[in-house]
């Protein structure tokens, strides 16, 4: 008896050991699969308005290749990011109906839908800015950023990336060292929110597309424009002007990376979090690009010819109160228009008044 109770012993045990060995085999087989389980890629589409970069290391590189990179490195392969540059994807004027409808997950671009969203006008007011610190300043540590977003939220879009160009400085072919200097000027006309700045500067306004500024300049259509510095040498305008005057009237011109609202929030929690923090080690990066574009630009403008001319304060205030009514007519668009023309002007006496960056500014680009 006592060894058949011995045997039976011996067999139980070794039914419970087979069992536990399967279960926990199972258990392992399971915890295998789960972690074999690939993680979900996402293809996102970015329009970008521009043409392709001159340069490797200028920003709209790094805002885009550069960026685009680091993206998929930084959340280990699961966000792609593919750009297409002028425009691919969707004509400028439709493409925030572009993201809207997922045909551009990203759009990176500047302000071009002040009827539609006029509060995305802000970055277009003439003397807004003191250099491309301040801009960054603004937009993503005071009301005026978050008034932005807000406002491109309703749309559908989030404001993801912020990343300066070059400075908007008149380029003309007679030298303009003063407000009586623009009177009769042919002056390729921009954006609708200066329409009142060019009246109270007595400007000719003339209408050119893009790409037709250089044959403007050179048949004598237009005396000048106001475009990003850089574009002296880039767009090769050291053909047909010899003059660029600072300060720009907007320093920088802005630009932003957009991204479809919908697509943002279906992202993981983790996934979004690595791109913010790509996001601002982009933005700082890009700052300094930028510098180092318009240093290089002017530089090479010198060289074959053209003279770049310096404001005096009195001259540069005088500009900045012709440019009055761009703000007040800005302002009277929309109660958040009002409220981020309040908050901006508060911000630049302050800046002005605490920063050494505002002071480098003035040094550099005032006539002593």
């Amino acid at each position: 008896m006592k060894r058949e109770r011995f045997i039976f012993l011996i067999v139980f045990l070794a039914l419970v050991s087979f069992a536990l060995s399967s279960c926990g085999q199972k258990q392992a087989d399971t915890g295998d699969k789960a972690k074999e389980q690939p993680k979900q890629v996402y293809n996102l589409k970015m329009n970008v308005i521009y043409p392709p970069p001159t340069y490797d290391w200028e920003a709209k590189k790094i805002a885009t290749e550069v960026f685009a990179k680091r993206v998929e490195e930084a959340t280990k392969g699961q966000v792609k990011i593919q750009f297409f540059y002028n425009s691919q994807l969707s004509p400028v004027p439709q493409g925030l109906d572009a993201i809207r409808k997922g045909v551009a997950d990203l759009w990176s671009g500047s302000s071009t839908w002040g009827g539609t969203i006029p509060e995305s006008d802000v970055i277009w007011l003439p003397f807004g800015f003191r250099g491309a610190e301040h801009a960054m300043h603004v937009m993503r540590e005071t009301e005026v950023g978050k008034i932005f977003d807000e406002a491109y939220k309703k749309q559908g879009a989030h404001v993801l990336m912020y990343w300066p160009s070059g400075g908007m400085v008149f380029i003309s072919k007679k030298p303009v060292r003063s407000v009586d200097d623009v009177r009769g000027l042919k002056l390729r006309f921009s954006y609708a929110i200066w329409k009142s700045w060019y009246k109270r500067m007595d400007a000719s306004p003339v209408n050119l597309a893009v790409a037709e500024q250089y044959e403007g300049l050179m048949r004598g259509t237009a005396d000048a424009t106001i475009y990003p510095d850089y574009t002296i040498t880039t767009y090769k305008f050291d053909e047909v002007c010899k003059y660029v005057t600072e300060p720009a009237i907007v320093d920088p011109g802005l630009c932003y990376v957009l991204i479809n609202n919908e697509k943002w929030n279906s992202l993981p929690a983790d996934v979004r979090k690595a791109i913010e923090k790509v996001v601002a080690e982009t933005e700082k990066e890009t700052i300094a690009a930028t510098k180092k574009l318009t240093e290089y630009a002017l530089d090479n403008a010198v060289k074959k010819g053209v003279q770049i001319i310096k404001l005096n304060r009195k001259e540069f205030d005088r500009f900045k109160e012709s440019a009055m009514p761009a703000w007040e007519e800005f302002a009277a668009k929309s109660p958040e228009c009002a409220q981020m023309v309040k908050v901006l002007k508060e911000d630049i006496k302050k800046w002005e008044e605490t920063r050494p960056e505002a002071k480098e500014w003035y040094d550099k680009w005032l006539s002593k």
